[in-house]
């Protein structure tokens, strides 16, 4: 009788596990993490192509939390916080997933001035300059903003005052609330004497409702299930190189 055992194998077992416990989470982790930085720029293209001239933030609004060898998952979604402007959450999340837009930073302040009725959100109005991307321009909001006494801010004063410094300005004067009998309608600017000389820059309206735009997940399911495998054969073969 001749046994045949795995005495012969042992070198080519050694290899194995050596390439199970050493080598594979390695290559998995730049394969995770290098499909991630892709697909990152994969999602900033498809907002180009179905967003209108999208803002540099909104491009760079995506952040890649990377895999590493204890936690094999990458993952890519918005940046949750901005210290000068909105988390991305609040208004790219109805792009994502459809229905109702959520408050922006400037009607949560309006709203604690008493300016901006419950129900009512702002959009620009006739009067108000745009940007090369099609927003309201940072500029007039901040007037705007400071001629109402809009500005909710702790420590924060933009608001005019009735100082000498403020009055030179003129923004009270220039800026105010437009009502249509008691009910705020928009904020709106003088520009002179005459009702053509009154244009509303900010309106109130009812609340936008917003259809799925940007095809997040369905863009990541494709790009991740073509790109992966290629990324993982590639990775594995430079960590054997090396590893030789």
């Amino acid at each position: 009788m001749f046994k045949v055992s795995a005495d012969g194998l042992r070198e080519q077992l050694a290899m194995l596990e050596d390439l199970e416990q050493k080598h594979i989470p390695v290559a998995a982790v730049l394969a995770l993490n290098k499909t991630a930085y892709d697909l990152r720029d994969r999602l900033r293209q498809e907002m180009e192509q179905v967003f209108d001239r999208p803002t540099r933030f909104t491009l760079n609004s995506l952040k890649v939390f990377t895999a590493s060898r204890h936690r094999l998952e990458a993952k890519v979604w918005m940046k949750d916080e901005s210290v000068k402007a909105e988390p991305a959450t609040r208004w790219l999340s109805p792009e994502i997933f459809g229905g109702a837009r959520l408050n922006k930073r400037l009607e949560r302040q309006l709203r604690e001035r008493n300016i901006l009725p419950e129900g009512k959100y702002v959009v620009p109005g006739a009067g108000a300059k745009l940007d090369s991307h099609g927003n309201i321009s940072r500029g007039q909001v901040t007037k705007a903003m400071s001629g109402i006494g809009g500005f909710t801010q702790v420590g924060y004063n933009a608001n005019a005052t009735d100082s000498a410094r403020s009055a030179k300005k003129g923004y009270a004067q220039r800026y105010f609330v437009m009502r249509r009998g008691k009910e705020p309608i928009g904020i709106a600017e003088r520009t002179g004497r005459g009702k053509d000389k009154v244009k509303i820059i900010l309106a109130f309206v009812g609340k936008p409702d917003y259809r799925k735009t940007l095809h997040f997940f369905e863009v990541a399911d494709a790009f991740v299930a073509e790109q992966l495998p290629k990324r993982f054969a590639e990775a594995l073969a430079k960590e054997l190189k090396y590893a030789r």
